[in-house]
């Protein structure tokens, strides 16, 4: 028998309640519509398990995919190839310095199979508020004074929620990673949830996952938890 098909769940039309992540729409994951994003909305969505994906004419797209991609941050993979990066010191890693500049690099990365970028106007708005709130996180790598490479998230609860990430120079982004795991390691954040599985996250440590499973280790690290409070950090090296 084939997979049962669940109707879409409309967020707003009865408050801001949640549907249960277990009633995906299709095989992709696709759960829910809403044209809010607010934090709040993020927060209580996050819980679950579901996360905003992308925008199409002011609707915002909900997912809760059948397999997801987590980092345990004190296991990060550094390959051989990523050593001499880390031995020489020519690169510096640092946290929330440039948020804004960040997001701006990561919506100018071309997705392959992708029509422009999913970090719209909107999401851009709702990530910096999110940032202004203590919430939402950047991990940036710089050569000199220019900014090669970076990553940014949200922290919910003791996880945090990979969202997405750029290079200007080969490895710089794996370089971002690397130290966004071990600065979340320092302050005792578990692991990362990167959302959706790819070769590259599977090259830095990445285990990918059933829903049921990341559902309870979501529990567990989100829910029975205060968010976790990151500070800035100014430009140093790695290892941290």
């Amino acid at each position: 028998m084939g997979r049962s098909i669940n109707p879409l769940h409309f967020i707003g039309q009865d408050g801001w309640t949640v549907p249960d992540p277990d009633t995906a729409a299709n095989s992709e994951g696709l759960i829910a519509l809403s044209w809010d994003l607010a934090p709040e909305l993020y927060d209580r969505c996050y819980h679950k398990g579901i996360f905003p994906w992308f925008e199409q004419e002011g609707v915002v797209f909900w997912f809760s995919p059948e397999v997801r991609s987590v980092t345990p941050t004190a296991e990060v993979k550094v390959a051989k190839s990523m050593r001499p990066y880390l031995n020489k010191k020519q690169w510096r890693f640092s946290v929330n310095t440039v948020f804004e500049k960040v997001i701006e690099k990561c919506g100018e990365v071309p997705r392959p199979g992708q029509a422009g970028t999913w970090i719209s106007e909107k999401f851009q708005t709702n990530f910096l508020h999110m940032h202004q709130l203590g919430m939402a996180h950047s991990f940036e790598v710089w050569e000199g004074d220019e900014l090669i490479g970076g990553t940014f998230g949200v922290m919910t609860g003791g996880v945090f929620v990979g969202e997405s990430m750029f290079h200007t120079r080969t490895n710089a982004s794996k370089f971002a990673y690397i130290g966004m795991c071990q600065h979340l390691s320092r302050n005792g954040v578990e692991f990362i949830d990167n959302q959706l599985p790819t070769e590259h996250l599977d090259s830095l440590g990445a285990w990918n996952i059933e829903r049921d499973k990341f559902l309870e280790l979501l529990e567990v690290h989100s829910e029975s938890r205060e968010r976790v409070i990151l500070e800035a950090l100014p430009k140093t090296t790695l290892p941290l």
